[in-house]
């Protein structure tokens, strides 16, 4: 049997799941300010309100996934050449420091191998912000329950959906979870917070279907070989969902055909699947997938332990027998040569000091031959100067020879900037400036480089970057409440130049 945790801002729900048949259900309330935007603020207050939970269900506290709303997280696809096992974790971990923004002492890194072909292998990497797992571990172990796995929703409710090609959408209260599944494999996973107070189920649903349409042509860009289209099913869950209301606002938003979220397991007519969809999808994370049947590509699991990030050690390396042989052996022969070791060091000290002696006059006629060899040096220094100061000066005729093209250059990259856009750092090496920056809108990346390209001035303009994080921002002197995280765009743009203009 296997339990399913998941924890929102608002309450905690618990599913387990023997084989592949939903046995008991249940959930229980959170109090305010416990939890937010995927971090547990309070693990004394979360672990007290699980162990309730368990003790008034009766449910083993054994074999618990654990997922959180809202969970902060950032991926990757890299591929690898093919090499031995002892030096995939190694490599892993280089190719996610250039990849990842963020640095990786920072974050819980954890990787699952992808279906390759050939001499290279793909990999699924996930890094998770290490205060966010160790506040729910924190709170596990408050709760009596001992750490197990870990995951985040999006790849839960992929697994749940069970479909080859397919968008899943959960809407809860606290977060709208996002699942692009195509050829098999949840290819773009993406979790939003909803608008604030004051907000409408039609201002969300107008967000949510803009967010789609944004996460659709940004996967687009990146697969021109695949083409999404109308007839790729939404499956829709979640707590939002339950009202008819909701799906049929959405419908009225996007191309795409909705249909209910069904999972591939038993469950009793009476368990609310929406709210439960997700949980379902934990605790199937041990439970194999049956397959669909269809003909279509077979749907590829992301399975990953983002505990496996924390416990991971380094792998001890096993004792070679053979040098072992020989290091007893090595002591056995420094003991019995120790005597004559003894002896030989008081003669080495009266020789010390003859050497000494001979050293000195070696040291005055070295010092002789130097103050001879210091003038021919000399000499060359002088030369070597003036022929850097020559190609100094033929540099400075060079760069501000081209000084008005970059003038020109770095004006149009400021004035075409976008709003709510703002640069970190702009950077001019030779032919290229490359821009980087943050932003609030995917869009407006693009926007702003197909302006750049449209300029005419440059030979080539590229996203080089382009990456989704959270940030957190202060609260001010007159709003005393927490601190809150909002999602940045962070992108890298390179735009090449002529200099022989």
């Amino acid at each position: 049997m296997y339990v399913a945790l998941n924890i929102s801002s608002h309450d905690i729900k618990i599913l387990s799941l023997k084989g592949r048949k939903v046995v008991t259900w249940a959930s229980a309330d959170l109090a305010d300010g416990l939890v937010q935007d995927g971090l547990i603020l309070q693990p004394q207050g979360v672990g007290e309100a699980i162990n309730r939970l368990f003790k008034s269900t009766g449910i083993p506290r054994n074999n618990v996934i654990i997922s959180i709303a809202g969970l902060s997280f950032t991926y990757r696809f890299i591929t690898l050449p093919k090499m031995k096992s002892k030096l995939i974790t190694e490599a892993i971990l280089r190719a996610a420091k250039k990849e990842i923004s963020l640095p990786l002492d920072e974050l819980y890194v954890s990787w699952q191998p992808m279906p390759s072909k050939g001499e290279e292998q793909d990999y699924f990497i996930i890094g998770v912000p290490r205060n966010l797992v160790d506040a729910a571990v924190q709170s596990l172990k408050i709760a009596g329950v001992e750490p197990y796995l870990m995951d985040v929703r999006p790849l839960a409710l992929a697994r749940a959906a069970n479909r080859s090609n397919a968008i899943v959408v959960n809407m809860e209260p606290d977060c709208f979870d996002i699942v692009f599944i195509t050829q098999g494999l949840p290819s773009v996973i993406h979790t939003i917070s909803p608008r604030g107070e004051g907000a409408t189920l039609e201002d969300n649903i107008h967000r949510l279907a803009d967010e789609l349409t944004k996460t659709a042509a940004f996967y687009q860009s990146n697969h021109p070989d695949i083409h999404l289209n109308g007839n790729l099913p939404l499956l829709l869950t979640g707590e939002m969902a339950t009202d008819t209301a909701t799906s049929q606002m959405l419908q009225s938003e996007v191309e795409y055909e909705i249909e209910p979220l069904v999972p591939s397991v038993e469950f009793p007519d009476k368990l609310p699947l929406t709210s439960y969809t997700t949980s379902i999808g934990l605790a199937a994370k041990r439970t194999p997938l049956k397959s669909s049947g269809s003909g279509e590509a077979r749907f590829f699991d992301i399975n990953i332990n983002v505990l496996e990030g924390k416990y991971r050690k380094p792998k001890a390396k096993p004792i070679n027998v053979s040098n072992l042989v020989w290091a007893t052996l090595l002591v056995a022969v420094l003991a019995c040569i120790f005597p004559l070791y003894q002896a030989s060091s008081q003669a080495a000290t009266e020789n010390s000091a003859l050497e000494n002696e001979l050293n000195i006059l070696d040291r005055e006629l070295n010092l002789a031959a130097l103050i001879n060899e210091e003038t021919l040096i000399t000499q060359g220094i002088i030369s070597e100067t003036q022929t850097a100061a020559d190609i100094l000066e033929t540099a400075n005729k060079n760069l501000f020879s081209t000084r008005g093209v970059f003038n020109t250059r770095l004006q149009q990259v400021t004035a075409d900037i976008p709003i709510n856009t703002s640069f970190t750092s702009i950077e001019i090496q030779k032919g290229v400036i490359i821009i980087r920056g943050e932003t609030t809108d995917l869009f407006s990346v693009i926007e702003y480089a197909t302006s750049l390209e449209a300029e005419g001035i440059f030979n080539q303009v590229r996203i080089t970057e382009l990456d989704e994080t959270l940030i957190s921002t202060s609260a001010t002197e007159e709003d005393d409440s927490s601190p809150f995280q909002v999602n940045v765009i962070i992108f890298e743009i390179e735009a090449q130049i002529s200099l022989a203009e």
